[in-house]
């Protein structure tokens, strides 16, 4: 692999947009060979030797059984989210194991508690914050993410070995200046959280992935 072509696989994977438009014909190899030039990826006298490289590049495309498992989602929306960053302590993380039997499933209440390797997230509804006041007021809240919506995508089975479906959804929420401020996976859930102002267009987006 070219250094060329290893500078270019860094730049599209900070900006897809580009590869989009290329395989919609929305660009051709020497606009965009010249576009790359003008970014730094190489040098003036090497136009023709960026040509060749982005004609010989394997742009991936979406496998078709990836485009058949999106036909079968089911998306679901929950607003009013809540996530909390604490630091890391194993008092801390015994006592929100006591929150879990508080925590009504039943009737819809959202929690969910994932220990990282510095932090632990609380993700929760925002009715529900107060509940969780006593349990951690002796400890180092990092950061609070609130006004979240919580984008629920429940695949068919297939999925779990299926190459290409996280990256598709991101691709495009990319593509779309959409915004994820967090994402969980229990699959074949995949929870994605956005600011309530991403929602709309990040649903809109989903539901044209489900066309066949």
């Amino acid at each position: 692999m070219s250094h060329i072509e290893q500078q270019f696989r860094q730049f599209l994977s900070k900006n897809p947009a580009v590869e989009t438009c290329y395989q919609q014909g929305l660009i051709n190899r020497r606009s965009l060979a010249r576009y790359l030039i003008r970014r730094g990826l190489a040098q003036g006298n090497q136009l023709e030797a960026v040509i060749a490289m982005v004609r010989r590049f394997p742009f991936a495309k979406l496998p078709a059984e990836v485009k058949d498992l999106f036909t079968e989602i089911k998306i679901t929306i929950k607003d009013k989210i809540i996530i909390l960053d604490f630091e890391k302590e194993k008092e801390l993380v015994q006592k929100l194991q006591n929150l879990i039997a508080t925590t009504n499933y039943d009737k819809g209440d959202t929690l969910k508690i994932v220990v990282g390797s510095s932090l632990v997230k609380v993700f929760l509804d925002e009715e529900n914050e107060k509940k969780i006041t006593d349990f951690v007021k002796n400890f180092k809240l990092k950061k609070k993410f609130h006004h979240l919506s919580e984008l629920s995508i429940l695949f068919p089975e297939e999925a779990n070995i299926e190459r290409g479906i996280l990256s598709t959804i991101t691709k495009e929420f990319v593509v779309n200046n959409i915004v994820i401020s967090e994402l969980l996976t229990a699959s074949p859930e995949l929870l994605i959280y956005l600011k309530e102002e991403y929602v709309l267009k990040a649903y809109e987006i989903l539901k044209r992935l489900q066309k066949p």
